[in-house]
């Protein structure tokens, strides 16, 4: 995830957001917020209903590493992990809505 954000950097963008692919209630309204937090704030994520996130963005000068490395995926703490480590940092954060991801056939037969 880090590289490819840092990769979008590269490439000349100054906002950059990636979203996971299993996020069937994700609508555009949700990514013109989370594009639009990043002109006020450092941080942008959303946290999904199993302890995780489905989205995380950054500006181009404060991409933190720290959020990546070494941290225990897919487990219930991720994205409050994810969230204690940038505010430690001194990055302002922007917490979208939860949301439901699917992980699981039961997950998916909870959404239809």
């Amino acid at each position: 995830m880090e590289h490819a954000l840092r990769q979008a950097f590269v490439q000349g963008f100054s906002r950059a957001v990636l979203i996971g692919s299993d996020i069937p209630d994700l609508t555009v309204e949700l990514m013109d917020e989370a594009f639009s937090s990043l002109r006020t704030n450092d941080a942008v994520i959303g946290p999904a209903f199993d302890g995780g996130y489905y989205l995380i963005g950054f500006n181009r000068d404060t991409l933190l590493s720290e959020v990546f490395e070494g941290m225990e995926w897919s487990t219930d703490t991720v994205f409050a992990e994810t969230l204690a480590r940038l505010k430690a940092s001194g990055l302002k954060a922007h917490q979208l809505p939860q949301q439901r991801d699917i992980d699981t056939l039961a997950d998916l037969n909870l959404h239809l």
